[in-house]
């Protein structure tokens, strides 16, 4: 009979990558710096519990901008 032992480096395992943006104040465009370092999906809900529809412009790897038909507020979640 054998005994192995298994490390796991937990700090070495990276899981999925998220963030949640607040817009409180209504706005045509949303700026958002994430500091994902990637192109995540972005999935918006505005402040009256209906999915948003905009436009998303990525930036960079860290920065986006959604842009809606008119002034709202609400979340992003960005993953």
């Amino acid at each position: 009979l054998h005994y192995y032992g298994i490390q796991i480096d937990v700090d070495a395992i990276e899981g999925d990558k998220n963030y949640i943006f607040t817009q409180a104040a209504a706005s045509a465009t949303w700026a958002v710096q994430h500091n994902l370092n990637k192109f995540p999906s972005c999935t918006m809900v505005l402040s009256t519990g209906q999915q948003g529809y905009g436009d998303v412009t990525f930036i960079d790897q860290n920065n986006l901008t959604i842009t809606f038909a008119s002034a709202e507020s609400g979340k992003a979640y960005i993953n």
